[in-house]
């Protein structure tokens, strides 16, 4: 209970002691996290490392089976039993299994295990917590007899445990320390932190109880000294504030003593009334005018006030717009009242509450019988001209303004006050005319009294600049002997009128988001600019302008970002052109520009080239940077000598072309070469129908060792099986796709299809490995090494060592760094590469150094001629002895008869594949052709090996 309690008080001390059991949960939780990541990552590691070792076991046994004479149990388990101890502990077991075949009797097996190994480090519930499977590894091979086996390689799962565990050990010491080291200062923080709010407790009791003069002493840590010099400072501030409250008291006493003179020394009657509408006290200003009495307590009498001047009536008084009361003196009593104006404003003690009310009264009776006396004229004068809903302006003849009534004033600007005595023009200002000068017509007019003029449009110049149209009359003020007096006008406001039909005719014509033209007024003005252009004998570029990647705008910012871009970019439109040129919006993010008398086609690229250039730069709108720039497509007249609707078509199928060409870029319309690109764009488009209607299929190579006849892999051709022309080669595909989008999803079909062939091959027991050729454009996708790991993943039953990426030698070699990044990514997911067409290019020592592909394949164009040119001959040599330097495989293509294949293996290389061998066929066909190929190798077994005796002797 006592520790329960005690761990209750530490806690309660303040937020510090309560971080500790976050703290904790966090370290918690982010040592879980790390510790599961680090399994994950070191899992990740000892995979590798074991497929490292396998690959390892098989470079190392494999030629070493291959170089064995005959099938016996002995020799076999004795080259397995100098691998176990060769390779080192972590092989388990090596095992040689034959391959049952009719044609041979069973032959024997062999298998080899590795020693006990020493006792594990690991915990064994760590080993069945982790479950690393047993790396395994299965490999065809052939002896020298040609005997076909299976070599099986296994390896031990306690020393990759070992190694993880001891990584695990290594990080949780580190890891304990850490949170050792972390702990031990928050609980210093904490400690000197209760110390500091012990000192502050104790100093601020002492103040409290009255001691002023407390002061803290500053020492301890720099928190504590700041507090300290903080609290020191406040109790200073607190003393100081106390002794001038003593000082403020007395000079309050001899404030309100001046005030009371001041008040009584006024003319004016004042009272004060407390917030209960007692009556506190009034000067003696008040107390003559009502004869009010003062007691010897202090109360003021108020019997004598009038009842308008109560307090429950006084406000209301006070706050009307006639403010005035009427108060009949006592004495003499047959003297007329005074009207007095009462004014009273509320006061406030220092708290802010409401105390009380201050009132006041100022004489105003000749004021308001001078008002009376002018009353009923006001009156008359004023319901006239309020009972007129136009505005009306009277004068006299001098043109000087009498009156003018409240839509005069709201549509001048003028009050009445500052207008009346002005000159007419000064007041009521039009835009052409003075107005002065009808109103002198009207007023000499000689006309029937009462007849008016004809009503007259006009724009009224309002005080503050604004106008408004009105349409006025104006006609004479006559006396009763029918001379002319004045004037008066009366007009009204018909701005509403006349804006919505200049609002009907604008919107008729123009876009309403960017101001610009729209459809029907572009149709009008490129009409008469081709007229323009065929008079003036000069050009009209008809440009169609489209945003590129405006929807990428729209999507990231939002469409209200999106309609800020359109104006924006119609404002630098409207700015660049001339009076010669035209700007209209299509509607979406499409802009057409006419620049018409042009002198020639290169300064109408200059032209667009600047606009481009304007266009190009950023926009900020709403704290945002919008980058953009634009795909401009034109069409000059007359040499495009077509209809306004063709020349728009034309126009959008450049800007199309223009897009196409990677955007940001201009293209001039033409007709022939346009119809060409057009063309070539058709063909594109069935190229993608062949390949989503399944009408492109793969055809398949094979490539065998010459000496001993074993199929060492088939290579993937594309080929198209036309519905009308029949079965097409690549040279009618790959040119049709080539540098477009087409050409990596063509790519990847190709290695979905080819590995899906692999795993039928495989289920059928064939274990083959599989070339497909890479485009470079394809391979040097940034996203490429993701895509083939996804593409993998698709056909697991597949090991991805079995599939092989020729890559042409002249595209390795434009970007020799980026080609070995990419190619090592591949290979860590087990793929191979090949190059292609070796000795086609820029061949150098350093380039096959530096480039990790495993085959070279030497281009047919060299093979072919081995048989008669001396310098093919040559280079052939040269190429398979620079593989065999740098240990990389080497296949010959282009091989079409028996005496190529002679001479290759003459030469040393053993790899190949051509017509000579055998044609690419269907996939269906390929068992068949290998059976068949097996048994014409064993029937030439004899022969070839009496052929070879002489080239050796």
């Amino acid at each position: 209970m006592t520790r329960t309690a005690n761990l209750s008080t530490w806690l309660l001390r303040g937020t510090y002691p309560r971080l500790y059991i976050p703290i904790v949960l966090i370290i918690l939780l982010v040592s879980g996290v790390r510790y599961h990541y680090l399994l994950q990552a070191e899992t990740e590691e000892v995979h590798r490392h074991a497929t490292a070792e396998l690959r390892r076991a098989s470079d190392y046994l494999l030629p070493r089976l291959a170089a064995v004479p005959t099938a016996d149990a002995a020799t076999l388990s004795s080259i397995l039993q100098d691998g176990i101890t060769h390779l080192g502990p972590g092989v388990q077991a090596l095992r040689w299994v034959p391959s049952e075949s009719a044609q041979q009797p069973a032959l024997p097996a062999a298998e080899v295990h590795a020693p006990i190994p020493t006792a594990p480090t690991a915990p064994a519930w760590f080993a069945r917590w982790l479950d690393i499977p047993q790396p395994l590894q299965q490999s065809a091979q052939r002896l020298a007899d040609g005997t076909p086996g299976r070599l099986s390689i296994a390896l031990q799962t306690q020393p990759l445990v070992d190694r993880v565990w001891g990584t695990v050990i290594v990080q949780a010491r580190i890891s304990a320390l850490n949170i050792f080291t972390i702990l031990f200062l928050l609980t210093l923080l904490l400690r000197a932190n209760a110390r500091m709010l012990r000192r502050l407790a104790q100093a601020t009791d002492a103040f409290r109880q009255g001691y002023l003069g407390t002061r803290m002493e500053v020492t301890g840590t720099l928190e504590s000294r700041a507090m300290a010099e903080a609290f020191n400072d406040m109790a200073g501030k607190v003393q100081s504030l106390v002794l001038s409250l003593h000082e403020t008291q007395r000079q309050q006493s001899e404030q309100l003593h001046f005030t009371r003179q001041l008040i009584d020394a006024l003319p004016l009657p004042v009272f004060v009334r407390d917030a209960d509408g007692t009556y506190v006290d009034t000067n003696r200003a008040w107390q003559r005018l009502f004869q009010a009495q003062v007691d010897p307590t202090g109360t003021h009498h108020a019997s004598n006030v009038p009842e308008a001047l109560a307090p429950e009536h006084s406000a209301q008084v006070a706050n009307a717009q006639d403010n005035v009361v009427a108060i009949h003196p006592l004495h003499p009593a047959h003297q007329p009242p005074l009207y007095m104006a009462y004014y009273e404003a509320p006061f406030t003690s220092t708290s802010g509450a409401l105390a009380g009310t201050i009132g006041t009264l100022v004489d105003v009776t000749e004021r308001k019988r001078a008002q009376e006396a002018l009353q009923a004229e006001k009156e008359r004068a004023e319901v006239t001209l309020a009972s007129i809903g136009d505005g009306v302006i009277t004068t006299d003849l001098a043109g000087r303004i009498d009156t003018l009534n409240e839509a005069a004033q709201l549509m001048t600007g003028f009050t009445a006050e500052q207008a009346v005595g002005r000159q007419l023009d000064d007041v009521f200002r039009l835009y052409e005319e003075p107005a002065s000068r009808n109103a002198s017509t009207a007023a000499e007019r000689d006309s029937q009294p009462g007849m008016l003029q004809q009503a007259t449009h006009e724009v009224l110049i309002h005080r503050s600049g604004e106008r408004y149209a009105i349409e006025y009359t104006a006609s004479p003020i006559r006396q009763h002997n029918g001379l002319a007096v004045g004037c008066v006008l009366v007009f009204r406001d018909v701005t509403e009128a006349r804006n919505l039909r200049h609002q009907i005719s604008w919107h008729a014509r123009h876009d309403p988001l960017t101001g610009l033209y729209n459809r029907t007024a572009l149709a009008e003005r490129l009409t008469h600019a081709l007229f323009v252009a065929r008079n003036k004998g000069l050009l009209l570029a008809v440009c169609m302008l489209d945003l590129d990647h405006f929807q990428a705008v729209n999507d990231a910012f939002g469409n209200r970002v999106g309609d800020r871009l359109l104006k924006e970019t119609a404002r630098r439109l409207g700015a660049f052109i001339t009076p010669s040129d035209a700007v209209a919006r299509m509607g979406g993010d499409e802009f057409v520009l006419l620049l018409g008398e042009q002198p020639d086609i290169p300064a109408i690229e200059a032209r667009l080239a600047v606009l481009m250039d304007q266009l190009a730069a950023p926009y900020a709108i709403d704290n945002h940077e919008v980058n953009t720039t634009v795909s401009i497509g034109v069409a000059v007249f007359p040499h495009d000598n077509a209809s306004p609707d063709t020349l728009l078509r034309h126009a959008d199928q450049a800007m199309c072309q223009a897009k196409s060409f990677g955007r940001n870029q201009l293209h001039v319309f033409d007709v022939q070469h346009d119809h060409a690109v057009q063309t070539q764009h058709t063909r594109q488009t069935r190229v993608a129908q062949a390949l989503h209607a399944g009408e492109l299929v793969l055809h398949y190579q094979p490539k065998v060792n010459l000496r001993t006849g074993e199929i060492i892999g088939l290579e993937a051709l594309l080929r198209w099986q036309h519905p009308q022309e029949g079965l097409l080669g690549p040279q009618h595909l790959l040119p049709l796709v080539e540098d477009t989008d087409l050409q990596v999803e063509l790519g990847e079909w190709v290695l979905r299809q080819a590995l899906a062939q692999m795993r039928q091959w495989t289920d059928a027991g064939m274990l083959w490995e599989v070339s497909v050729n890479i485009a470079a454009p394809h391979f040097h996708r940034p996203n490429f090494v993701p895509r083939l790991k996804d593409i993998l993943h698709t056909c697991l039953e597949v090991s991805p060592t079995r599939l092989e990426l020729e890559i042409l030698e002249s595209a390795a070699l434009e970007d020799m760094q980026y080609m070995r990044s990419m190619m090592q990514s591949c290979q860590a997911l087990g793929v191979r590469f090949a190059l292609d067409d070796f000795g086609t290019g820029y061949s150098s020592l350093s380039y096959l150094k530096r480039l990790p592909a495993e085959t070279i394949k030497i281009d047919q164009s060299f093979v072919r001629g081995i048989l008669e040119d001396g310098d093919d001959l040559t280079l052939v040599q040269a190429i398979v002895a620079l593989a065999a330097a740098f240990h990389r495989h080497v296949v010959a293509e282009g091989v079409e008869t028996a005496e190529h294949a002679a001479r290759l293996l003459e030469l040393g290389c053993e790899r190949a594949q051509g017509y000579g061998i055998a044609r690419p066929m269907p996939a269906h066909e390929v068992l068949g052709w290998a059976r068949d190929h097996a048994a014409r190798h064993a029937a030439r077994a004899v022969q070839n090996a009496a052929e070879r005796r002489p080239a050796s002797a």
